[in-house]
C-alpha cells in the first residue's frame, strides 16, 4: 500500500489547491461586493459568486468520485497482491515430478506433506497459479491423473496385461458353415 501514498497525495493536493482557488475567489467576490453602492454592481458580484461556487461545487463532487473510484482501486490491487502472496507460499509446498510413464505433474514435497494424503496437481493449473488436484483414472493401456477443470490427462503407469495375447490370422478354415 505503501507505494500507492505519494501518487494518491500528490493528487489530493491538486484538488485541494483548486478547492482552495475557488474558496479564495468567493472571498475576494464577497469582499469586493461590501465596497458596492449600486443594486446593480451588487447584482453583479452576486452572479459572479454564483458562478465561482457552483463551479468550485463541480471540482469538490468530481474530486470525491475520482478519490472513490482510487480507493476502490487500490483495494483492488491490495487483495490481488495477498492472493499472489499466498500463492507463493503455497506453490512452494510442491516440486516437479515425472510419473513411471513420463508424464510431469507437481506432488506434494514428503517434508510438507503432514497428515495430508500423497497427491498430485496438475501441472497446467500451477502454472496459472491455481491448485487442482488430479483424480486417477484409466484410458487405454494407461492409468491416468485426470484435471476435471481444465481437461488434461497425464500418463501416469502404464497397465500391465496379465491375459494371454490371441492372434488372429483371419478367417477360419475348419468351419463348415452349420
Amino acid at each position: 500500500m505503501g507505494r500507492f501514498l505519494p501518487r494518491r497525495n500528490l493528487v489530493m493536493m491538486d484538488w485541494i489547491a483548486g478547492a482552495y482557488g475557488g474558496i479564495k475567489a468567493a472571498t475576494d467576490i464577497t469582499q469586493s461586493m461590501l465596497t458596492l453602492k449600486t443594486d446593480a454592481a451588487v447584482t453583479t458580484k452576486v452572479v459572479e459568486l454564483n458562478g465561482v461556487l457552483l463551479g468550485l461545487q463541480s471540482q469538490l463532487n468530481s474530486a470525491h468520485a475520482d478519490q472513490t473510484t482510487l480507493t476502490r482501486r487500490i483495494g483492488e490491487l491490495e487483495a490481488e497482491i495477498a492472493q499472489f502472496k499466498r500463492w507463493e507460499q503455497e506453490k512452494e509446498r510442491y516440486q516437479l515430478h515425472q510419473t513411471e510413464a513420463g508424464g510431469l505433474v507437481y506432488r506434494i514435497k514428503p517434508e510438507v506433506q503432514g497428515t495430508e494424503p500423497l497427491h498430485y496437481i496438475c501441472a497446467d493449473c500451477y502454472q496459472k497459479a491455481v491448485k487442482t488436484i488430479l483424480q486417477p483414472g484409466d484410458e487405454g493401456y494407461y492409468k491416468v491423473l485426470k484435471c476435471h477443470p481444465c481437461g488434461s490427462s497425464v500418463r501416469a503407469q502404464r497397465i500391465e496385461s496379465s491375459a494371454t495375447m490371441v492372434m488372429s490370422t483371419g478367417r477360419r478354415t475348419d468351419w463348415d458353415g452349420y
